[in-house]
């Protein structure tokens, strides 16, 4: 089964360059530790109306490694960092059966 998290928040930096220098680097520490755990994907996105609104959604493998992985405080401060208060985080899973395209 394939699982997805859906981060929201709004980003601690207002300048469009420094928010991604920031988000960019927090990926590049975080990757190489969630990759082996079941990390596949990870797509970043910014709301049309107000670009500091920011959503990630990151693909998983595995439940284990998610929760692994989310549960790590180390984890959990590196993006929180990214925003301005702490991130609405939700874990979704696949409807097995269900047409998708």
């Amino acid at each position: 089964m394939s699982y997805i998290t859906t981060v929201q928040a709004r980003l601690r930096d207002a300048d469009p360059a420094a928010a991604m220098a920031s988000h960019n680097a927090i990926v590049a520490r975080l990757r190489p530790r969630g990759e082996p755990l079941g990390g596949v994907g990870h797509m970043v996105f910014a709301n049309a109306q107000d670009p500091v609104e920011f959503l990630a959604v990151d693909r998983w493998d595995t439940m284990e490694g998610l929760q692994q992985f989310m549960g790590d405080p180390s984890v959990q401060a590196e993006i929180g960092g990214l925003f301005a208060s702490p991130p609405e985080v939700t874990v979704w899973a696949v409807r097995e059966g269900w047409t998708a395209y």
